[in-house]
């Protein structure tokens, strides 16, 4: 019963917050409570298999979710409850994005076979649109349409890779025999999945969405919703498949170069939630760097483990830094310290939460090479992922000390989403058995990457050179521009309008009447793609 309350919910407040006046009030309030349920299936460890309900319904839990599912209740609650006192404009449109967002990470989440995952799936990453286009503005609609575009790139490689295996429960899936066909399914999950979480080059709809997006749609879309493409690998093609490590040293390799890319990139911008954004990409590198290199090991629950720790730790922290940017982050030093604690976190400054998740990705990168799956230098490489991280929370404070509007209020929710970053990854290692000691050797290797980054810093002061400034979606501009130089078919000669021609008139202005109406209704749109995404899993499932 926990199991279906935690996906009603969600479900129950999209139906409210629809209705308008009294019912949507109720609806944002239960909104910002309803991720809290997540939890309870935790402790009730039941499982729900319908298999009379349209392809089969199948949800139960399992030991290695519970980091995803206590990131997704904590920091969706948090910033809900920040969503409540900030979101102003259409807030029926932003409401409905949330709440089925939700409704679809509950799914997705909890799910036993494959189409529930894609159900779920697919309705995150549809509902997540509104959110980005919240404000209407002709920034989010680009953002809207760059995120389209990806999404369904991803779904076409998902939907063409989960089609090898048709409705399978998830554990089949993942213990698949290493067949060509299965190889080439799972790379196409892969690269789906890579999409959502914006792994190079897939990444620029990242940078676009999250600066245009409300404060907490962002805390949201970083924090968890980019994970759902860390779901999707772990329940679908799992780091102890079959054909991972032949591919490993390849995925290492383009998680590193993401890593060091989204800094690079987000070094030159000029915007809080920009630099985030890019931030976030570099961070996904790294969880693409612990998948690889965790799938190198024989199997072990200790790395699924620590791989969920390293999202519990990135979702939350994340989480933090960008409410941050909702309360005028330099305008006191209590504020600046909610800042600076997250962003230390994130650089991996030893005895934070970061530190903790950066000493078991070195581990399994160090089990790699010593297997001899991994170049020596891979270990440095990863080492100067902190010294780059750092540079890049440099520039975010710099930035933040120009956010000073004293009469901004410092809201409770960023107070305790940060505390909850420095906490909460701390207790669950505890629990799952990944805490260490910290030893002189780990402190100083923590210690020089940022020491490193401090010299540039410095360095780079002394120089005073000016800084080089990207567009935000970095290579979306050199594709616009690109299209923008297309020649466009001439027209035809004109022609008096004959009859056909004034039906044909006729019918397009209906066409254009009746499309302006559907505008006016948010969800049509977003139903009519959940019924294509619906008839494309009939199709492959039959």
């Amino acid at each position: 019963m926990s199991l279906l309350l935690a996906v009603a919910l969600p479900l129950a407040a999209l139906a409210l917050v629809t209705q308008g006046g009294r019912a949507a009030a109720w609806g944002r309030r239960l909104a910002a409570l309803a991720p809290l349920a997540l939890l309870v299936p935790l402790v009730a460890g039941e499982r729900v298999d319908w298999g009379w309900a349209l392809l089969g319904v199948g949800l139960g839990t399992e030991a290695w979710l519970q980091p995803f599912v206590i990131l997704t209740a904590l920091a969706w609650s948090a910033a809900g409850l920040f969503a409540l006192d900030t979101v102003d404009g259409d807030a029926r449109r932003f409401w409905q994005g949330w709440t089925a967002s939700l409704a679809g990470m509950a799914l997705a989440l909890f799910a036993q076979t494959l189409v529930t995952f894609y159900l779920g799936y697919v309705v995150v990453s549809l509902a997540a649109y509104l959110l980005i286009v919240h404000v209407r503005s002709d920034a989010a609609w680009r953002a809207g349409r760059v995120y389209l575009v990806l999404a369904l790139v991803g779904e076409a490689a998902i939907i063409s890779g989960a089609s090898y295996f048709g409705n399978a429960a998830l554990p089949l899936v993942a213990t698949s025999t290493a067949a060509p066909a299965a190889e080439a399914a799972r790379w196409l999950l892969l690269v789906g999945f890579a999409v959502k979480l914006g792994i190079v080059p897939l990444h620029m709809w990242l940078p676009l969405a999250h600066p245009i997006a409300p404060v907490p749609a962002s805390a949201i879309l970083s924090g968890v919703i980019v994970k759902a493409g860390l779901l999707g690998w772990l329940k679908l093609a799992p780091p102890q498949g079959p054909d991972v490590l032949a591919g490993a040293s390849a995925l290492v390799a383009i998680g590193l170069v993401t890593a060091f890319a989204g800094v690079l990139l987000g070094l030159a911008q000029a915007k809080l939630k920009t630099v985030l954004a890019y931030s976030t990409i570099s961070q996904m590198g790294l969880v693409l760097v612990g998948f690889a290199a965790f799938g190198m090991q024989p199997a072990d629950d200790r790395w699924l483990a620590a791989l969920g720790l390293l999202a519990l730790h990135h979702g939350l922290t994340k989480g933090s830094l960008f409410l941050a940017c909702g309360c005028a982050p330099g305008a006191s030093r209590a504020r600046q310290l909610l800042l600076a604690l997250p962003a230390l976190s994130l650089a991996a400054a030893p005895l934070t939460t970061g530190f903790l998740a950066k000493v078991w990705l070195k581990r399994g990168v160090a089990a790699g090479i010593e297997l001899g799956h991994l170049p020596g230098v891979t270990e440095t490489l990863l080492s100067l992922t902190s010294t780059a991280t750092a540079l890049l929370m440099w520039r975010l404070w710099v930035l933040a000390q120009r956010e000073r509007d004293a009469d901004a209020a410092v809201h409770p929710a960023w107070a305790l989403l940060t505390l909850l970053a420095l906490s909460v990854p701390w207790l669950w290692a505890s629990h799952a058995g990944l805490l260490v000691t910290p030893t002189v050797e780990s402190v100083w290797a923590a210690i020089w990457p940022l020491l490193v980054a401090a010299g540039i810093v410095t360095a780079a002061a002394r120089l005073g050179r000016p800084g080089v400034r990207l567009p935000e979606g970095d290579v979306v501009g050199l594709f616009e521009r690109a299209a923008a130089r297309v020649p466009a078919p001439p027209l035809a000669e004109p022609r008096r309008p004959g009859h056909a021609t004034q039906h044909r008139a006729a019918w397009g202005g209906l066409v254009r009447t009746l499309e302006s109406t559907l505008r006016d209704i948010p969800m049509v749109g977003l139903v009519m793609l959940l019924v294509g995404g619906l008839i494309s899993l009939v199709l492959f499932v039959g």
